[in-house]
C-alpha cells in the first residue's frame, strides 16, 4: 500500500467518525424535539440551593442548562437560596447559627446577613452569569414592589410555640409582577425574601418559596435541585433511586419514615405545588452535569418525579 492510499484510508475513516458523531448529535436533537414542543412558552420553575454555588463548574453547568431552555422558548424562573453561604458569613462574624427542624432562627442581626448574602452576593452573581449570554435575566427579591407578601411564621414543637424570629410564611404573590418580567423575555432570578403589610422583611425557606411561586404561576414543571440523586429507597437488598412517585405514595413514605430529615421539606414543597395545580415536580441532583436537560429533554429521567397521579 502506497503512502497516498494510506492517507486516503485514514482521512476516510476520520470523516466517517466525524459523520457518526454529528449523526449522534442530530439524533439527540430529534429526541428532544417533542419535549421542546411540549414545553414551548410554558413556565418551568427551578430552585437552586447553596451547595451548587460552592463549585464554579457545577454552577456553570446548571446555568448553561437554563440559558438553553430559555432560548428554545421555555419561560424559566430561577429561585435561589443560600443557606451554606449565610452560615459561613455568620461564622466569620462570630454569630452562632441556630436551627429548629431545619428552619433558621432569624434575628435582626441574622437578617442583615441574609439580605447581604441573598441580594448582594448570590443574586447578583447569578444574574451576571446569565447576562453573559445576552441581556436575559433580571434579579429580584420578594421585597421588590412587595411582590411576595408574607407573615411571621408561627411554629409549634412538642406543644409549645417557638419564636423563629424573622422567618416568613407566604400569604400572597403578585403574579402580574412576574408575568410582566416573563412577557419581556427575561428570566426572573428570585431571592427568597418577602415583606409583611408593614414592609418588614422576612426570610423565607427556599423550598417553600419555590413551591409558592410555581403554584402562583401555575407552572408546567417545578424542579428542585439538590446534591443527592433524588428519593432513595433502602431495604435489605440495598438502595435504589425511586424514579417516580405519586402524591399518595409520598404521604405514605413520610408517615413510615422512608422519606425523612432534609428531604421532607423538599417533598412537602413538591406536594404543595401539585395540590395547587403545578403539572409535575422533580427532585434532581444538580451536581450532575446537565441533569436538568436530561430530565426535561430526553426519555431518560435521572431524578425523582413526583406527580399528582400515576403517569
Amino acid at each position: 500500500m502506497t503512502e497516498d492510499s494510506k492517507n486516503v484510508k485514514y482521512y476516510k475513516k476520520n470523516e466517517e467518525d466525524i459523520n457518526s458523531a454529528y449523526l449522534q448529535k442530530a439524533g439527540i436533537l430529534l429526541e428532544s424535539l417533542p419535549y421542546i414542543k411540549q414545553y414551548f412558552q410554558k413556565i418551568v420553575v427551578v430552585k437552586i440551593g447553596g451547595s451548587m454555588m460552592e463549585d464554579e463548574n457545577i454552577l456553570k453547568s446548571v446555568l448553561d442548562d437554563l440559558v438553553l431552555m430559555k432560548y428554545v422558548g421555555i419561560k424559566v424562573v430561577l429561585v435561589h437560596g443560600g443557606g451554606k453561604q449565610i452560615t459561613s458569613l455568620m461564622k466569620e462574624r462570630g454569630i452562632n447559627a441556630e436551627f429548629v427542624d431545619g428552619l433558621r432562627v432569624t434575628t435582626d442581626e441574622v437578617m442583615d446577613i441574609v439580605k447581604m448574602v441573598l441580594i448582594g452576593s448570590i443574586n447578583s452573581r447569578l444574574v451576571s452569569f446569565l447576562n453573559g449570554h445576552g441581556n436575559i435575566a433580571v434579579g429580584v427579591s420578594g421585597n421588590d414592589a412587595a411582590f411576595i407578601k408574607c407573615k411571621k411564621k408561627k411554629y409549634q414543637k412538642n406543644g409549645r410555640e417557638i419564636d423563629l424570629g424573622f422567618v416568613g410564611e407566604i400569604e400572597d404573590i403578585n403574579v402580574k409582577f412576574l408575568d410582566d418580567i416573563l412577557a419581556n423575555s427575561y428570566i426572573p432570578v428570585i431571592a427568597t425574601l418577602g415583606v409583611d403589610d408593614k414592609e418588614k422583611m422576612y426570610n423565607i425557606n427556599a423550598d417553600s418559596c419555590a413551591s409558592g411561586i410555581a403554584s402562583a404561576l401555575q407552572a408546567e414543571k417545578m424542579i428542585m435541585l439538590t446534591d443527592v440523586d433524588g428519593i432513595i429507597d433502602s431495604n435489605d437488598n440495598g438502595t435504589r433511586l425511586i424514579s417516580r412517585l405519586t402524591f399518595k405514595q409520598c404521604v405514605s413514605m413520610i408517615g413510615s419514615g422512608k422519606i425523612n430529615s432534609g428531604m421532607i421539606p423538599k417533598v412537602r414543597a413538591c406536594m404543595d405545588a401539585l395540590e395547587a395545580g403545578v403539572g409535575r415536580t422533580h427532585i434532581l441532583n444538580g451536581t450532575r452535569k446537565h441533569s436538568i436537560l436530561v430530565e426535561v429533554f430526553t426519555d431518560k429521567g435521572i431524578g425523582t418525579m413526583i406527580t399528582r397521579k400515576k403517569v
